[in-house]
């Protein structure tokens, strides 16, 4: 019998959304627990669901587990997403962890306070353009290279968490980003048109971001 999983988040993609899509990706059952920000105050405090008083949280049977990125390692383990082989995690996650990177540069400028609109959209350029984002880029493009030059996935033939990560973060920034990287162009549509998660992508409607 399969577990019972409850994913409590905001109704937002954000740190919940890589989750979200794992569980789309193998069709596998769950309780998507969308939690309106009005709402959150009176329920934080739920220790038996929130025991950080932080979301995403995972229900697993009644049991909760905390924390995004050991939610979707579980759940691209668990789920056959996570590589065949050492060999296969070592690349994945070189670029989990070369995207966070990049999103805690990016996070950075969202998360100031002092600068309007058009000041973020402008800080946003400066970010994309920096010689360390290029690099950044430039190297998960020189991961996704080794696997069928470029023309796949991450590792092996099909999605894991890798693409999922990837596709992603890079949704959650301007399209502009990958101008003058074709190969991670096509990834981002490979992934998005893929025939495990069009349906669950084309009718999503929670925003991104806040």
């Amino acid at each position: 019998m399969s577990p019972k999983y409850v994913l409590n988040y905001f109704n937002i993609q954000g740190k919940g959304e890589v989750a979200r899509l794992l569980f789309h990706c193998k069709g596998v059952e769950f309780v998507d627990n969308q939690i309106n920000f009005q709402d959150w105050p009176s329920q934080k405090s739920d220790r038996s669901r929130f025991p950080l008083g932080q979301m995403p949280t995972l229900e697993i049977d009644g049991h909760v587990a905390c924390q995004s990125a050991a939610i979707t390692s579980y759940l691209a383990e668990t789920f056959g997403l996570n590589g065949a082989n050492a060999s296969e995690r070592l690349i994945i996650n070189q670029v989990c962890e070369t995207l966070k990177d990049f999103w805690n540069d990016y996070a950075d400028v969202w998360r100031n306070e002092t600068l309007d609109n058009e000041q973020k959209k402008e800080a946003y350029k400066e970010v994309f353009t920096r010689e360390a984002t290029k690099l950044k880029l430039s190297f998960i493009e020189s991961l996704l290279k080794r696997n069928n030059d470029g023309h796949g996935y991450f590792v092996g033939d099909s999605i894991t968490l890798g693409d999922l990560e990837f596709f992603h973060i890079t949704g959650l920034v301007d399209k502009s980003l990958l101008n003058h990287f074709p190969l991670l162009t096509e990834l981002n549509d490979r992934v998005r048109n893929s025939s495990e998660l069009k349906s669950y992508l084309d009718s999503r409607t929670h925003s991104p971001l806040p």
